[in-house]
């Protein structure tokens, strides 16, 4: 039995209009389906978008100005929730591990159909062209994490997570960043042992990348960041050289270029990552790559502008570029299990340095937006 009879979620209605708190009935779960407080929300930069409207996969109607308009919708795609309810039929997450009243889940937020083109030919269920990504807030259940409850649905897969010995924060630090990394090692290969490795930014995402590069046994990771508390931890995860941009020593693409060359010497970068979003680091990690190289671009996820390429020196270098767009359900899982294997090794959960309640969801964002933060979370349950 829930003390839950109604809870608010955050909803936006516009591009950068203010965010909106509706509050909604409890109802029980349907068969085959959970309901789960939710406990943690993180703060991912494709929020941001979301709210500011320049991301594709936001309800908009019309793409012609900030006054389009678009479906409500409440936000949130990084969750952890405490299970309140089981609908008919539920007693094991989508592992097959059995979950029970009061257990910690860890869900993913696409819901994929299987039974398109993409979900059962080419398995690449982030691109189904059924699935759903935002939850709509005219619905009377939602599956987003910016809600004091949701509705996880069938499609929507969950995994428990060990919450008992594992700080929750421990979880959501990496929120969709470590299953999207883990997503882009599915698409271009692992890391080898002994790779060079460069890190272009040290959000969630490149902080996800250092991580895996380090426990794969990279020989070295040097990283670009302007931000000072994203430095310190990329250093803590086991960055080898941590290059500020902002700093006058490596403020140019000249300075950070000879100074890579220095680390990695003749052969040069054997895997970029680029995790900036920007697309001036594509122009500057595609210079640094050697012979064989790989660029793995993963934080690209909204924006217009182009760059240069060029096919010749690609051909003769035999570069291999490869895009990755977010994760499928089976990369949660194995986020799980990593960060419970790891957190004793690595600072999860102190990535998370800012913490607002529901009612602060905007600026929460803009603390995002600042750049102010290395991870941000929303506890719904939070007065």
């Amino acid at each position: 039995m829930t003390h839950f009879r109604k809870y608010k979620a955050a909803v936006i209605t516009g591009p950068r209009k203010p965010i909106e708190l509706w509050e909604y009935d409890y109802i029980d779960p349907p068969a085959g389906c959970i309901t789960i407080a939710v406990v943690r929300a993180g703060v991912c930069g494709t929020d941001l978008h979301l709210w500011q409207g320049d991301d594709s996969s936001s309800n908009s109607n019309s793409s012609s100005d900030d006054a389009r308009d678009i479906e409500p919708f409440i936000l949130g795609h990084e969750g952890l929730g405490r299970i309140l309810a089981l609908g008919e039929g539920v007693s094991t997450d989508h592992s097959g591990t059995p979950v029970s009243i009061n257990d910690i889940v860890y869900w993913n937020p696409i819901r994929p159909c299987h039974a398109c083109y993409e979900c059962t030919i080419q398995r690449d269920l982030t691109g189904c062209q059924n699935g759903t990504f935002v939850s709509p807030a005219r619905n009377t259940v939602s599956w987003a994490s910016y809600t004091q409850v949701a509705t996880l649905q069938r499609n929507n897969n969950f995994y428990r997570v060990d919450a008992a010995n594992v700080p929750l924060d421990a979880f959501i630090a990496l929120g969709c960043a470590l299953p999207t990394m883990l997503k882009g090692l599915e698409n271009k290969g692992p890391i080898h042992r002994g790779e060079a490795v460069l890190v272009q930014g040290c959000g969630a995402v490149g902080l996800a990348a250092i991580f895996l590069a380090k426990i794969a046994g990279a020989r070295a990771i040097i990283c670009i960041e302007g931000n000072a508390e994203r430095r310190r931890m990329a250093e803590r995860f086991g960055a080898t050289e941590v290059l500020d941009m902002r700093g006058a020593e490596y403020e140019t693409v000249e300075a950070r270029g000879r100074r890579i060359r220095e680390i990695v010497g003749a052969r040069g970068v054997e895997l970029a990552i680029e995790c900036s979003g920007h697309a001036a680091a594509v122009e500057e990690g595609l210079a640094l790559l050697g012979r064989n190289a790989r660029y793995l671009l993963v934080g690209t996820w909204a924006g217009a502008r182009t760059v240069a390429l060029s096919p010749f020196e690609t051909v003769h270098k035999a570069l291999k570029i490869i895009g990755t767009t977010y994760a499928s359900p089976e990369n949660y899982y194995q986020a799980a299990r990593l960060v419970e294997a790891h957190f004793r090794e690595f600072p999860f959960a102190d990535c998370v340095t800012h913490r607002f309640p529901l009612g602060q969801v905007a600026e929460a964002l803009q603390t995002v937006a600042a750049g102010a933060a290395v991870k941000v979370v929303i506890e719904p349950q939070a007065e």
